[in-house]
């Protein structure tokens, strides 16, 4: 699996997990949800910020996002 779908991946997973849709998710991340979907879709190479900034949103550590199941 390329890392951009990984990442996705676990971004939707602890997202539903949380409860949160891409809309909410978003908003508290300060990005759009646009690209939060096109993230999700492993269509988007997130940078190291917006890793932080929705680590935090979901209040898990970055590294989560590269787990691979």
């Amino acid at each position: 699996m390329r890392w951009e779908d990984q990442v996705g991946a676990n971004v939707r997973r602890l997202r539903k997990a949380a409860g949160l849709s891409q809309e909410a998710l978003a908003d508290r991340a300060g990005m759009s949800m646009r690209y939060l979907a096109g993230l999700e879709r492993g269509e988007e190479n997130p940078t190291v910020t917006y890793l932080v900034k929705l680590a935090n949103a979901l209040d898990v550590s970055p590294a989560a996002f590269f787990e691979q199941a």
